[in-house]
């Protein structure tokens, strides 16, 4: 067959096809190392938001007025500052709230 049918292809469009190939794989390539690092740096703003959501639940850490933490990575850096959580007063608050109405 192929020679006799009359069925081949020139050499260029294999070098073509070749080429549109290396660049779909690098599109790919440079694609998949964006999301990856799109989720590194989203796994650690997660595990550092919930790292000081729960410090600022600790008994331990009522004295304090506030909880700050910093953490970075490939690129990226974060710090978060948050009050430490004190429900007494929220309470307070709300039966007071209670007895005016």
């Amino acid at each position: 067959m192929g020679a006799e049918d009359g069925r081949r292809l020139r050499a260029s469009y294999t070098v073509e096809a070749a080429g549109v190939m290396a660049a779909v794989l690098f599109t790919i390539l440079i694609l998949m190392n964006r999301a990856l690092g799109f989720r590194a740096e989203t796994v650690g703003y997660f595990g550092l938001h919930e790292t000081v959501e729960r410090e600022r639940h600790l008994i331990e850490n009522m004295e304090e007025t506030q909880i700050e933490r910093q953490s970075s990575g490939n690129g990226w850096s974060l710090e978060i500052t948050a009050p430490v959580f004190r429900p007494e007063q929220s309470l307070r608050l709300w039966s007071l709230a209670e007895d005016m109405g």
